[in-house]
């Protein structure tokens, strides 16, 4: 027998016998799969954006049952596109959602009861008039006190 099938006889031999002590014996596979339920519930769907159509992309939100009012019910973030997906619990009455974001927020009133399809009430926007009188305050302030600091740079100190 040449050199080379003594080799390949005697590796053979090496791997059988690791199988016999269970050495190389194969382990058994973990593996895991994917299981779901499903359900049909009445869901409400939200989207919250901007005056500008622009969304309010992973904004937070905030949920209040009409039970316990002044108790989160369940907090949350909006997608990309401005829309969270809830499924209220069984509680009749206005359910309350506040989505904010960097200062910016909206509050909206979702109204369950038994049997009657879900009204949605959103605060209303502001209007340009009500912009208009906003920015005006705003400059009206910014003036006087620049004003105010202004008043006594000319005088001489009155406390010498």
């Amino acid at each position: 027998m040449s050199r080379h099938g003594n080799l390949v006889g005697n590796s053979l031999a090496g791997v059988a016998l690791c199988f016999a002590a269970g050495i190389c014996a194969p382990q058994a596979a973990f593996s895991h799969a994917a299981l779901m339920t499903a359900e049909s519930a009445q869901a409400i769907r939200l989207q919250a954006q901007y005056d500008t159509g622009a969304p309010m992309a992973q904004a937070q939100v905030i949920i209040y049952a009409p039970d316990a009012p002044s108790d989160v019910w369940g907090r949350g973030i909006t997608d990309r596109d401005g829309r969270f997906d809830f499924i209220p619990d069984d509680i009749a009455g206005r359910w309350s959602v506040q989505v904010r974001q960097a200062g910016h927020g909206v509050m909206a009133h979702v109204d369950i009861s038994a049997g009657a399809p879900v009204i949605i009430a959103t605060s209303p926007q502001d209007t340009w008039l009500q912009r208009a009188v906003m920015i005006a305050l705003v400059a009206w302030g910014a003036l006087g006190t620049a004003l105010f600091a202004l008043r006594n740079k000319g005088r001489p100190d009155a406390s010498a």
